[in-house]
């Protein structure tokens, strides 16, 4: 399938959803029309640790582990319009380095975009993201290491940093078995504030979430994250949430397994960067 085919499939699609609820895309809640006009009415925290398991690939020395944490606000609301901002920091984890914890690199995402509500079910957005990546010290011993035993030192073909505008679109469908939610995100193009050559962005993003189970404090929930264009990816999760509040749509402690086929390392805009395998992992998740 071309990325043109793939574009015009995504946009056709979304727009033939029926309507669904919620107020955007990644875990937000719906919008609460008591904070209309208020500064900062609504802000969510997370924090998550994954630990690939076997079997190996070419990256897994260098990318054993990862952890994020982050934050997302409500910047103001009025009416069916409302500012958002988001940010994650992630942690990339090598394996040990000699008897110590090795961090290989660390990233950044950044995010501010517009949101229109056109019903409790269907979203509209824009915006701006930057996605900055940073190696360290134990990384370079780690590479050292590995050329010194004649193993295969790999090398990831996404750039270390994005800056993107985006077009995003959201639906979720209660009327549907497991009451599923999907996202669509267009990001055209990458670029430098300075003007330089930036490297090549993945341009259609495609997410889904379903709800497979539903009890009283407690969810289980599969998750899909896509990414079309070159080196592509294919993300599957599923996650038993507990410690579910009426008011939030998850629950504030998640165990999930994840996993992505192939054999590569890919790092995203939408998603910072994930490794191709098989990892298991713990999140937290709060709203306020």
């Amino acid at each position: 399938m071309s990325i043109k085919t793939a574009l015009v499939l995504g946009v056709v699609c979304l727009c033939m959803l029926p309507a669904g609820a919620a107020a955007q895309v990644q875990d937000n809640p719906p919008v609460e029309t008591e904070n209309n006009g208020r500064m900062l009415p609504d802000a969510s925290f997370g924090a998550m640790f994954r630990k690939y398991t076997p079997p190996a690939n070419d990256y897994a020395a260098v990318y054993s582990w990862d952890a994020d944490m982050a934050v997302n606000l409500t910047v103001f609301r009025a009416g069916t319009s409302s500012m958002h901002f988001k940010s994650t920091f992630q942690t990339l984890g090598t394996e040990n380095v000699k008897a110590r914890v090795g961090v290989g690199g660390t990233g950044y995402l950044l995010g501010i975009g517009y949101v229109q509500t056109r019903s409790t079910d269907f979203t509209l957005s824009a915006g701006i993201v930057h996605l900055s990546s940073h190696l360290t010290r134990d990384l370079d011993e780690k590479l050292e290491e590995l050329a010194n035993e004649g193993a295969t030192v790999p090398s990831i073909d996404d750039p270390s940093e994005y800056n993107v505008f985006y077009f995003a679109g959201y639906r979720r469908v209660p009327s549907w078995r497991f009451t599923p939610e999907f996202e669509i995100a267009i990001e055209p193009t990458n670029f430098r504030f300075n003007g330089a050559p930036a490297g090549y962005v993945r341009p259609l993003y495609l997410g889904s979430r379903w709800t497979l189970w539903q009890g009283t404090q407690s969810s289980l929930v599969a998750r899909t994250q896509h990414e079309i264009g070159t080196n592509p990816f294919n993300y599957f999760s599923l996650s038993l949430a507990m410690l579910q509040r009426r008011n939030q749509p998850e629950g504030r402690f998640q165990i999930f397994v994840g996993g992505s086929p192939g054999n590569e390392v890919h790092v995203s805009p939408n998603i910072g960067a994930v490794r191709d395998g098989i990892a298991l992992g713990l999140r937290l998740s709060f709203r306020a």
